[in-house]
């Protein structure tokens, strides 16, 4: 059942939870009347091929399938009467078939080897094997005994298919630019990616058929295979892959390209090209082990964006969730993986304490996935629609585009009343429209949300979930902590099919409070009120079909995917007189939104009656009509709006009327809140309504379901406009976000441009957005290897610094590539934006050069500050020299107090010369040994200055003097000649800093 609780992606459609209104003017007209913008529209079939004809011509005033490239950019370029519309709300991937191909039940316990020697296959060949009780289960992924292979049922082999997809030429050639590239279930568009970005750097799988070829070829000779004349054969017949290609779209030629691969790597490749419906029947109505497939063309369009993912995980990667080969159908081999299981059910249940936790979970789930490799994840698309210029009221939803809740509400042409909404499939046999196992369809989902509102949604921005039909208020005491839950709490008993109260000391650790003042005593519809019955029913249904064995056994899938919600309900209360709901739930979530998300997992779609017609037709009955509620080979997929199915509802219904046991039946279901006399008139609603517009299926959304033609193609809704409905046009607008962007860049180091291996650099990234901005950085190496992540420090609003200090740099290789991925997010827009940027270390000549030019700076300025020293020494000598001169002509008292100022001068002098040779020496440490003739040049002077001093202290004479002005010029042409051999010897020595590391 996909409306219950969280939903995610499904064939071609995520589903997911809640929004924020924002009222704007948009227009006048109709705008205090209840209900959305236009008065009707029509949904009608039109093949992409003919949308720039249909578009231009007025056929149709919007086009909710994506085109294809190539038609958007003829679109652009010759019709001017259209809009183009852009989101990343399209994934493309590869599902393989992991089946075995046999599957084997020995006596006894034995070990893996025993097993393969009992059976007579290599070791090789077993890809599962349990012991339950006193028997062992061994699965063969290669027979000899049948001569029977599955190349997909080995896991090195499903990892030797990352390689093989061209992601980069699907990109640029056959999405012309309009996608990037995906290595795992979320694409860098996705909110929760900026937790896992740099997992899937590590595994960004680059295209290498020889290394895919290395990989297949070293698994398949292990189990017996061998490849004859370029061809692979198994038992002596070729090994054949059947290739399920979908052909409306661009995924035929993706699946035509990795054929051809497979091909050329010696596989027999069956290509059968289909279209929805005989696909959908195929793959997921038939159990693997058939191998009616081994490979299909998944695609995937995103309903809305989540802030935090908790569902798309477990959809695409964990069994449970029942999406993945086997489906939960208990009659068909199911892929399993407990581990996998586990992990994301705790995701999605709440099991854990903190948001560092359910990251680590997260993390951990994300990176087995991608290892198990079921799924090859292509491309997300960069999805177009059209519009005509003249409507207006468009929300751009940053998941779903155009096909968001949103737009069906409130797009409207100022002055006509009507809008036609072109789709590639408006009826389709691969869905069905029935609440608990339809709408896995984009093609039935987007016309169900004309009729239905949620009680909650998320916001087309920021995945937010926030109220839409019933507001709330969050109490919890999690993650540890928990609440009582009242006595006046129940539970649906599936057994006494009856609703008990809760036992006493019940606890849970939140409780959620809707207001239902939205929904309780508006209309549905045919014009009946929503009652308190139909919200306690919907939740006895729920709880049925998911703990009840019989239901349970004759929908598993429904019953899994059910099963982990429903069991964390530890009591309601149906407080009817306050229009209040109440769910006490044994979730945490570090966003509390997330809790209310969770516990509005009933939704009130249909009056309580149709859903009991539709126990006792699908399931009650099923012997008799054979009807399911989820596709199931063999049956008929109940559907509210088909001819045959709904004549059984009608005939059905009329047997309702005065019928005691039924009224008590469903009543129980009601929690007690029914009369007969608004039983029997809701029944005579329910057959005025089929009687009229010819389909069974009554809700309470915007617009009203008034025609459902499958031979043409056409579904008609008509404005639901009763006073009692509670929104009207502007009340879901929210116009076109302002997106986050990565605006420029620039590096500091001391080489411009480039990073010098053990020097420090700093990276500026300025963000473009709403704040508050985030920006997190990945540095890899060429080879893949993650070497940083982190968030960057922030400036200022929208200024951003990453700094690599020395010690990270000094692992650097010289001349080489790194990458460093940039990713920016608001809180408010909450699509990242992602970067890649090159950087480059500078060469081992560049580096020499830089060593050489730091050098000769320290040098000139060693050398300025000797050149000062000496001068200052000179002058001193000048005045020296006029003091002896004094000294020769008068001995007198006064020659003694000038002497004492002359050893001063010496001593002052002295000091220099050690502070000289101090920086000398200082010096020489980084310089090398070259510099130490010129140390001792200064020592020599500093001992001609002590003689000097101790000889004027004995009355100094003009030829001690003049010796002194020898030493100093000695010494300065001694400098000059150290300074060129300190410059030699960096040259010289400059291979030996280049290799540090």
């Amino acid at each position: 059942m996909k409306l219950l609780g969280r939903i995610s992606l499904v064939l071609l459609v995520v589903i997911l939870t809640a929004v924020i209104p924002v009222v704007s003017n948009i227009g006048s007209a109709q705008a205090v009347q209840p209900g959305p913008a236009s008065d009707k529209i029509t949904f009608t079939r039109v093949d992409v091929s003919q949308v720039p004809n249909a578009i231009a011509s007025g056929q149709i005033d919007m086009y909710y399938y994506a085109l294809r490239p190539l038609q958007a950019q003829q679109i652009q370029q010759s019709v001017p009467n259209a809009v183009l519309w852009q989101a990343p709300a399209g994934l493309i991937d590869l599902i393989l078939n992991p089946a075995p191909v046999s599957v084997v039940t020995l006596n006894g316990t034995l070990n893996i080897k025993q097993a393969a020697a009992a059976l007579g296959v290599p070791l090789a060949a077993i890809v599962g094997f349990s012991v339950q009780g006193n028997q062992t289960i061994v699965e063969l992924g290669a027979n000899p005994n049948t001569s029977s292979i599955n190349p997909f049922a080995f896991k090195a082999v499903r990892w030797a298919m990352n390689y093989l997809v061209d992601r980069a030429t699907v990109v640029s050639q056959i999405l012309k630019g309009f996608g990037v590239p995906m290595y795992t279930f979320l694409s860098q568009y996705d909110p929760t990616y900026t937790i896992i970005a740099d997992i899937v750097a590590k595994y960004e799988f680059r295209y290498d058929p020889s290394y895919a070829d290395s990989i297949i070829t070293n698994t398949l000779t292990a189990v017996g295979a061998q490849k004859v004349g370029g061809a692979w054969y198994y038992g002596g017949k070729p090994i054949t892959i059947n290739f399920i290609i979908r052909i409306e779209d661009e995924r035929y030629d993706i699946g035509n390209m990795i054929a051809t691969d497979l091909k050329l790597l010696g596989f027999n490749v069956n290509i059968l090209p289909m279209r929805f419906t005989d696909a959908i029947n195929t793959v997921y109505g038939t159990d693997p082990m058939e191998f009616q497939w081994h490979i299909y063309t998944e695609g995937w369009g995103k309903g809305g964006i989540t802030k935090w993912d908790t569902v798309s995980i477990a959809q695409f990667g964990a069994p449970w969730f029942g999406y993945m080969p086997g489906w939960q159908e208990p009659t068909f081999w199911n892929y399993q993986n407990s581990t996998i299981d586990d992990l994301t059910t705790r995701i999605y249940t709440g099991n854990f304490t903190s948001q560092a936790e359910f990251i680590q979970l997260y993390r951990k789930a994300t990176e087995m996935i991608i290892q198990e490799s079921v799924r090859i994840w292509i491309a997300t698309r960069l999805d177009t629609w059209v519009t005509t210029n003249q409507v207006q009221g468009i929300t751009l939803d940053l998941g779903a585009g155009l096909r968001g809740i949103w737009n069906v509400r409130e797009a409207f042409i100022p002055g006509k009343p009507s809008l036609t909404i072109g789709h590639l499939w408006v009826y389709t046999a691969g869905d069905a429209w029935n609440y608990w196992g339809g709408f896995q369809s984009v093609y039935y989902f987007d016309q169900l949300y004309a009729t239905y509102d949620p009680m909650v949604w998320n916001h087309p921005f920021n995945g937010e979930p926030i109220p839409f039909r019933t507001s709330y208020i969050v109490n919890t005491a999690g993650p540890t902590g928990k609440l009582d839950v009242p006595s006046n709490a129940v539970m649906w008993d599936v057994t006494s099919k009856k609703w008990v109260p809760v036992p006493n000391g019940t606890k849970a650790t939140s409780m959620v409070i809707f207001d239902l003042s939205k929904l309780i005593g508006t209309k549905w519809h045919n014009g009946m009120t929503i009652t308190m019955a139909d919200v306690a029913a919907v939740w006895a249904y729920s709880f049925d079909i998911t703990f009840d064995p019989k239901y349970s056994s004759l929908e598993p899938r429904i019953a899994s995917n059910l099963q982990p919600t429903l069991s964390l309900i530890k009591g309601l209360v149906f407080d009817a007189q306050n229009k209040r709901l109440i769910v006490y739930i044994d979730y945490w979530f570090f966003d509390t939104n997330y809790i209310a998300s969770m516990a509005a997992a009933a939704g009130v779609a249909n009056p309580l009656e149709i859903h009991t017609v539709t126990w006792q037709l699908a399931l009650d009955q099923r012997n008799q009509t054979n009807l399911v509620l989820y596709q199931r080979k063999g049956y008929q997929w109940f559907s509210l709006v088909y001819p045959d199915h709904v004549a059984l509802v009608k005939a059905t219904l009329q047997t309702y009327l005065n019928n005691q046991t039924v009224f008590q039946k469903a009543n129980a279901y009601a929690d007690g809140f029914l009369t007969m006399d608004e039983w029997n008139a809701r029944i005579q609603a329910d057959l005025n309504w089929i009687n009229t517009y010819g389909n069974a299926w009554i809700s309470q959304g915007p617009f009203m379901m008034v025609k459902f033609d499958k031979d043409a193609q056409q579904a008609v809704y008509q404005a639901f406009r009763d006073p009692t409905y509670p929104f009207k046009k502007g009340d879901w607008y929210f116009g076109k976000p302002i997106t986050t962007l990565i605006g420029g860049y620039t590096l500091s180091s001391v080489i411009p441009g480039k990073i010098l291996p053990g020097s420090p650099a700093n990276i500026t990234v300025t963000v473009n957005g709403i704040p508050p901005l985030h920006l997190e950085y990945i540095i890899k190496d060429a080879a893949g290897n993650i070497l940083a992540t982190d968030y960057a420090q922030q400036i200022n609003e929208t200024t951003f610094q990453i700094t690599l200090p020395a010690n990270f740099t000094i692992n650097l290789d010289y001349k080489s590539t790194y990458y460093l991925i940039l990713l920016a997010y608001s809180d408010v827009v909450a699509v990242p934006d992602m970067r890649k940027i090159e950087l480059t270390t500078a060469s081992t000549a560049e580096a020499l050069q830089y060593m050489n030019t730091l050098n000769q700076e320290a040098i000139s300025k060693l050398q300025s500050t000797l050149n000062q020293s000496i001068s200052n020494i000179y002058k001193s000598i000048d005045i020296l020299n006029e003091q002896m001169s004094t000294l020769n002509t008068s001995l007198t008292s006064f020659i003694k107090e000038q002497m004492q100022n002359v050893a001063f001068v010496l001593r002052s002098l002295a000091d220099i010369a050690n502070a000289t040779q101090s920086m000398l020496m200082n010096f020489q440490s980084s310089t090398g040994s070259q510099l130490s003739s010129l140390s001792s040049d200064v020592s020599s002077i500093k001992s001609t200055l002590a003689s000097v001093q101790t000889t004027l202290q004995g009355a100094a004479t003009s030829s001690d003097v003049e010796a002194l002005k020898s030493q100093v010029s000695t010494l300065q042409n001694l400098v000059y000649a150290t300074l060129g051999l300190v410059v030699i010897s960096v040259i010289l020595g400059g291979v030996a800093i280049a290799r540090k590391k």
